[in-house]
């Protein structure tokens, strides 16, 4: 229980929910696109799905993984980040203690 704790207080975590969500949504639009233009002879008509549904579905896909990979980069960052200030602050303890001798 307490991993699912942690897991709803990640700040990733959510955003990764709220992008698969958005995601989900363009693929629907494709999805739905896909279905208006099969069901119509007419290019007009085809041409207003492939336009609205299409487009839009597939910018949604794009936008929400490339905002994934950002956050994904965000996060590995800050864990560098940290390691990196754990080893100072151990580097700097050691110094600190041989100095004290």
């Amino acid at each position: 229980m307490t991993r699912i704790a942690a897991l709803l207080h990640d700040p990733f975590a959510g955003s990764l929910a709220m992008l698969c969500a958005l995601a989900l949504a363009g693929f629907v639009a494709l999805g739905l696109a896909a279905s208006g233009v099969a069901a119509s002879d007419d290019v007009a008509v085809q041409l207003s799905y492939v336009v609205s549904g299409a487009l839009g579905g597939l910018a949604l896909v794009g936008f929400a993984l490339g905002l994934v990979l950002v956050q994904a980069r965000r996060r590995d960052e800050a864990r560098r980040r940290a390691e990196l200030e754990r080893v100072v602050r151990a580097a700097s303890e050691f110094l600190a203690a041989v100095r004290e001798r």
